[in-house]
């Protein structure tokens, strides 16, 4: 009867507080590439690109917990949707507290020939 109370109060937190992630885009070009990248390819710079590019769209991502790394990944994926060849200026930012929050925002770019 114990082991079902603690079963019980374990899934009710994990119902209660769960990892929340979300994502966010804002345009800056209504010419977007018409094919989405590799996201594995989508370089990150957290600076400018060292090759002159165009912005496609100011990508976010913000999640519960600690994972930078994670976190990237999908700031990646966002941008290859998009058709981005990398993203640039790439912030990290992490707020500690009761429930610690990662964010991740950067410029989905594409190259210029």
């Amino acid at each position: 009867m114990v082991f079902l109370r603690n079963t019980f109060l374990t899934l009710a937190l994990a119902l209660l507080f769960p990892a929340c992630t979300s994502s966010t885009r804002m345009l800056m070009t209504a010419d977007l590439p018409h094919n989405q990248t590799n996201y594995k390819k989508v370089a990150v710079y957290f600076q400018n690109p060292p090759r002159k590019s165009r912005p496609l769209a100011l990508i976010s991502v913000a999640r519960d917990g600690e994972n930078a790394t994670w976190a990237v990944e999908i700031l990646k994926m966002e941008a290859a949707q998009v058709g981005a060849d990398a993203l640039a200026n790439v912030e990290v930012n992490y707020s500690t507290g009761m429930f610690p929050t990662l964010r991740v925002q950067g410029l989905a770019v594409k190259y210029v020939e």
